[in-house]
């Protein structure tokens, strides 16, 4: 039998390799202990424990006490821990900046707010670095910056943002310059829908897509188990699909989009025709307004036929739908979303898809944006 040579590389390879597969298992499995983690990952007591060992000594792993004992003496159990890094997720809205620090296990340990008077991308981004300050305590991998329309994500920047009028926006490079950390510019709805993916109603999921309403209207689209992005990084503008030719203008620069029949646009359009605003006009339906549910139903019904689109088009188990409108006023509009979409999607498919609500509300996208710097911690190296 021919035997090979190992060399120094390939033993360091393998050592990171099963260094990522023991944390990856605490990650998501944990805590356990060390005879399981040896059982699972296939190495022997021995190399399992000196791994273990340093791991502890690291201030990455910890024990965590005794399990119950079922005979003989009881194992101690280990447990990642989620403060020995933290990684920074920003969301740049219409009119305020929000940062979180995000531990290994996407829990946000601190969170601030930083408005903003003007969408000028110079006093955004001094906005944005105010943000990240105040966050900015401990081990940081990163920042994962959250924003509306079109990013490229490799030069660090929105290309097209119709909500803030950007066009071209450097985001990545000030922000490095200033924290010297790496950082990651995200679309702001696959942001969201790595969060749910990873930590909300979109675990076990192998095909979904993740729709939020709110100032604008966006999507998410798992495939795969894994985010689609596109060619380019724009796949998911649902928003700006065409739903009326002939209707209104469109931020984009286009006529009669989706997004402006169904999100915060619309309802605003609706408020004014009854001399209110969106904000009365959630009250008024809240308290039973004839008027004012008619166009929680109406956005809903636009809604509806817009998901069908996506349920026809790709087939998903589920339709999660997020973002600030849902969070707020989810039970106005939804339930007409779905009669829509159940309805007028191609026969079979309308059956089987589940409309559920995202899991985890506003903070979500800035759970998402740290998310990114959170996986490349735990990636499993290739050779």
């Amino acid at each position: 039998m021919e035997i090979k040579e190992v060399r120094k590389g390939d033993n360091v390879l393998l050592r990171d390799h099963n260094r990522a597969l023991l944390i990856n298992l605490l990650r998501s499995r944990g805590p356990l202990s060390r005879a399981e983690l040896s059982r699972l990952t296939g190495l022997a007591p021995s190399a399992l424990s000196r791994l273990s060992a340093a791991l502890i000594a690291e201030g990455l792993v910890r024990e965590l006490g005794k399990a119950p004992a079922t005979s003989g003496r009881p194992p101690i159990l280990l447990g990642l821990n989620p403060d020995h890094a933290s990684s920074i997720g920003v969301k740049i809205e219409a009119a305020r900046v929000l940062a979180a620090r995000v531990d290994l296990l996407g829990r946000v340990r601190s969170e601030v707010s930083v408005p903003f008077r003007d969408p000028d991308h110079r006093e955004v981004i001094a906005a944005s670095e105010e943000a990240v300050q105040r966050v900015f305590q401990g081990k940081i991998l990163g920042i994962g910056i959250a924003v509306s329309g079109f990013v490229d994500s490799v030069a660090g920047k929105c290309l097209f943002s119709p909500i803030l009028d950007w066009r071209g926006v450097e985001l990545a490079r000030p922000l490095k310059s200033r924290f010297g950390v790496p950082v990651h510019v995200e679309n702001d709805v696959n942001a969201f829908t790595l969060a749910e993916a990873r930590y909300g109603v979109g675990r076990g999921l192998s095909d979904f897509v993740c729709v939020t309403v709110g100032e604008g209207l966006g999507a998410g689209i798992v495939i795969g188990g894994k985010l689609h992005r596109g060619a380019f990084g724009g796949a998911g503008e649902f928003g700006h699909t065409l739903f009326d030719p002939r209707g209104p203008g469109c931020r984009c620069g286009e006529r009669g989009c989706l997004e402006v029949f169904a999100s915060d646009q619309f309802l605003r359009r609706e408020a004014s025709a009854l001399g209110f605003s969106l904000a009365e006009l959630s009250a008024r339906a809240r308290r039973g307004d004839a008027e004012a549910l008619k166009a929680f139903r109406k956005l809903g019904e636009n809604l509806g036929y817009g998901l069908k689109d996506l349920v026809n088009l790709l087939n998903p188990q589920a339709i999660v739908i997020g973002g600030e409108r849902t969070t707020a006023d989810g039970d106005l509009f939804i339930p007409h979303a779905e009669r829509i979409l159940r309805e007028h999607s191609f026969a079979g498919a309308a059956e089987r898809v589940r409309v559920m609500r995202a899991e985890l509300g506003e903070e979500g996208f800035l759970i998402g944006a740290a998310e990114v710097f959170v996986e490349r911690f735990f990636a499993v190296p290739v050779g």
